[in-house]
């Protein structure tokens, strides 16, 4: 006898993939992102710090802790030509001619961009006085924030049209 319920398949975990990071405020006032991709081949790690008023990236290293092939961490050395970029529009284009391609590494484009992402979320509200990730930014009512906000999120989803 049938139901009216819909059958749910039976399924079997394949693989994962993780992607962590974390945000900290250096005593310096830099802001410090440490990332991790972990998945069952890969143990890359990430650590960026950026400097919060041009929004500049000061330090860039990443580490190949796990890795299925011997060239993969010769590619962790490509974490340094991210020192100078500087977090605003276009700064993905700039990534990936930098550590991704032939001769990067796709997975660590990706904890990049990520990363990135992450910092430039962190970073809302700071040209305005209210620190790095403020939860006193993040209290105003959503009007004052689109206000604050809207020039730097642009285009990014269905609300900054």
């Amino acid at each position: 006898m049938e139901t009216n319920q819909e059958r749910i398949p039976v399924k079997r975990l394949v693989s994962k993939r993780d992607i962590g990071i974390q945000a900290f405020e250096l005593e310096n006032g830099h802001l410090m992102l440490e990332a991790t991709f972990l998945d069952p081949y890969h143990l890359i790690r990430l650590n960026i710090h950026v400097e919060p008023q041009s929004k500049t990236i000061v330090h860039a290293k990443s580490e190949f802790a796990s890795h299925p092939h011997t060239e993969c961490p010769c590619v962790a050395e490509k974490a340094k030509l991210l020192v100078g970029l500087k977090i605003e529009r276009g700064i993905t284009k700039h990534i990936s001619l930098r550590i991704g391609g032939s001769e990067g590494c796709i997975h660590l484009r990706e904890l990049t961009l990520e990363t990135i992402n992450f910092a430039a979320t962190t970073l809302i509200g700071f040209d305005d006085g209210f620190g790095l990730m403020s939860r006193e930014f993040n209290m105003l009512d959503e009007a004052k924030r689109m206000e604050l906000s809207g020039h730097l999120l642009k285009g990014s989803c269905c609300v900054y049209k």
